[in-house]
């Protein structure tokens, strides 16, 4: 880290007109979450299922081996493809026979088919300083009691609905013939709070006569200007008061 540190620094200091007043490191809480969310594959209703919830909606039907008949396919193959659409909530059984329920009317009109798949999990990293949600592939350091909590860290919960936006824009997918639709977070449980290691500076340019910070965030390798921004709006003030103050005989 400190080898990091030190790059940093040299990078910001070829500005000659650049100086540093104060670093110093420290680590930002972030909580993780444990995902499942429930899935779908929808597909194009292939002829045969449409046809049948077209004579559902059209007719009295109360047997299956009745639209077997009228479509000459084998009654075996029909009885599938009604308990497939029974299971799927595409029909119910009804006083006069089968007939489309609200979601069979839907899937009908869009000429498409949706079929439940095996949950899916995944692991989310919620940093309440940025009020972002990241899918992770494994979980960070725990906190470290030698280093700093950050001094404008505040506490939040991750909030489903943007949790399920995330999830949809990450795990929705398209396949040749079908795509994979994200339908709901069935859990969302905090797991840990994690430390991510932060180096900051806080510098003077003389020319532009400007006081600014600049954090350097570990876990995404980068210049952090969401913290920065934080710390120059409570903080910018007190250094300027700070190098204009006369200096002691």
């Amino acid at each position: 880290m400190d080898k990091l540190k030190n790059d940093l620094r040299a990078e910001l200091l070829v500005n000659m007109d650049v100086s540093v007043l104060g670093e110093q490191m420290w680590q930002l809480p972030v909580v993780t979450y444990k995902i499942a969310f429930a899935r779908v594959k929808r597909l194009q209703m292939d002829i045969l299922m449409k046809m049948l919830l077209l004579t559902f909606q059209e007719a009295d039907i109360r047997r299956p081996a009745q639209l077997a008949e009228m479509l000459f396919v084998e009654e075996l193959f029909i009885r599938d493809l009604i308990d497939k659409m029974k299971r799927t909530e595409l029909i119910r059984v009804g006083a006069k026979g089968y007939e489309l329920t609200d979601k069979g009317h839907g899937h009908l009109e869009k000429g498409i088919f949706e079929e439940e798949m095996d949950g899916g999990e995944a692991l989310l990293s919620y940093s309440a300083a940025h009020d972002e949600y990241r899918l992770i592939s494994e979980s960070a350091p725990e906190l470290d009691s030698k280093l700093a909590i950050y001094r404008y860290a505040i506490e939040g919960k991750a909030d489903h609905g943007r949790v399920f936006e995330l999830l949809t824009a990450e795990k929705n997918s398209t396949e040749e013939s079908y795509q994979v639709i994200v339908t709901d977070v069935v859990q969302c449980e905090p797991i840990e709070t994690i430390a991510i290691p932060c180096i900051e500076f806080q510098l003077y340019d003389q020319q532009q006569d400007i006081f600014y910070a600049r954090v350097w965030n570990t876990s995404i390798s980068t210049w952090d200007e969401t913290l920065e921004k934080q710390i120059e709006e409570r903080e910018v003030v007190q250094w300027r008061k700070a190098m204009e103050q006369p200096a002691e005989i």
